[in-house]
């Protein structure tokens, strides 16, 4: 996994590329802390270069929705895609996020 965090209007974008797997898991905290620190106004966050994820990396997103629900973030999540999309969509994850 590739991602790049960016401070925009008081909140954040951040771009995910690559794998979202298990393998990832130790860098959720630091992902977590640098959208906190770049804004809390609404996070967007961007998958259309992401390619796969499995059940581990999908649980980044309840830590997201987890942190964002506690500050009273909203969260877009924008570009999802084919099998990624696909697991997001099994997941629910439409009922606790905005898709675009």
């Amino acid at each position: 996994m590739q991602y790049i965090i960016k401070a925009v209007g008081g909140g954040a974008e951040i771009d995910i590329k690559g794998r979202l797997t298990f393998a990832e898991a130790s860098m959720f905290p630091k992902v977590l802390a640098e959208l906190d620190k770049a804004g809390k106004a609404q996070w967007e966050i961007r998958l259309g270069e992401l390619t796969f994820i499995d059940s581990t990396g999908m649980s980044l997103f309840v830590h997201i929705y987890d942190s964002a629900n506690a500050a009273g973030t909203k969260v877009v999540i924008k570009g999802a895609a084919g099998p990624v999309r696909e697991a997001l969509d099994r997941a629910a994850f439409q009922t606790l996020f905005e898709f675009r």
